[in-house]
């Protein structure tokens, strides 16, 4: 009974182990959007993107003011109208791109970009956002994990993949919705 316990236990506590992990490295983007923002405008103060964050967030009190996004959105424009030496990270093409390819359903459009942006306050950066297929990871050593099948890659870099979709994330970015109990 107890190796049953001891097994159950260590499968909850990897679970919870990884998706702790997705989240610390997605939270540490964002602390590192916030200080890039407030070093572009010194009247900006954590206070006030933790505030406009914390108006765009799911609430049990109902979705955030139109107005509030409207505001976020005409902000976002102004923002990169003015700085004129910021250009948008241009998403890599890539050569055999089929109009059936799962992968590219799930990669954002420009719209999509523009709302995550103004959402988070964090660049849009194919590099974390943009979903990888299993030929597309690097090259090297790395060390698969046999329950999830995420690459851990001796240079450090972690790739999470995606059980729905079979596709591959990079740590830091964006964490999925998955429940905590699924494989």
């Amino acid at each position: 009974m107890t190796m049953i316990g001891s097994g159950l236990l260590l499968g909850v506590a990897k679970n919870f182990g990884r998706m702790r992990m997705e989240e610390r490295a997605w939270e540490q983007r964002l602390e590192e959007g916030r200080k890039r923002r407030m070093a572009e405008d010194p009247t900006l103060t954590e206070l006030d993107l933790r505030r406009r964050e914390a108006e765009m967030e799911w609430s049990a009190y109902g979705k955030p003011s139109t107005e509030a996004i409207r505001r976020e959105t005409e902000e976002r424009e102004r923002e990169l109208r003015g700085s004129r030496g910021r250009t948008r990270v241009k998403v890599m093409e890539r050569e055999a791109e089929d109009e059936d390819d799962d992968s590219r359903s799930v990669r954002m459009s420009d719209q999509e970009i523009d709302r995550f942006e103004i959402e988070f306050g964090v660049d849009y950066d194919p590099y974390y956002d943009d979903p990888y297929a299993e030929d597309e990871l690097p090259k090297g050593n790395f060390k698969a994990d046999k329950k999830y099948g995420d690459r851990f890659y001796e240079d450090g870099e972690i790739f999470y993949k995606d059980a729905e979709s079979g596709l591959y994330y990079r740590q830091g970015a964006r964490p999925r919705s998955s429940s905590f109990f699924s494989p």
